[in-house]
């Protein structure tokens, strides 16, 4: 139940277009062939709630008891989602290490 209190806690501090974002994810996630695995992606520009969005729709998820996974592209982004990890270790995805010398670069490009 705790859930459930902090999710409609942050929903009476949502914006407008928050509140619209987070009603119509809800409704995709209960009311449409409630049986299946959902993915949602949010975007927007920086600043514009996002992160506050998320939060709201994993207690609210939490607070019915059932299961989610929050994925974030950076580490950074996931620290700011309870539970959060980053895309490339939930999924696996490889990562690769570019190595160039900055110095070098910026020097090429300047000239």
């Amino acid at each position: 139940m705790e859930e459930q209190s902090k999710a409609n806690a942050n929903i009476e501090k949502l914006n407008s277009e928050q509140r619209y974002s987070v009603y119509k994810v809800l409704h995709a996630i209960y009311e449409y062939q409630t049986d299946m695995p959902k993915c949602v992606f949010l975007d927007g520009p920086a600043g514009t709630g996002k992160t506050f969005v998320y939060s709201t729709l994993l207690h609210a998820v939490r607070g019915k008891g059932d299961q989610d996974i929050a994925v974030a592209s950076t580490g950074i982004a996931a620290t700011f989602l309870s539970g959060g990890r980053t895309a490339h270790s939930i999924f696996k995805i490889p990562l690769t290490q570019c190595h160039f010398n900055m110095q070098f670069e910026t020097k090429h490009l300047r000239s």
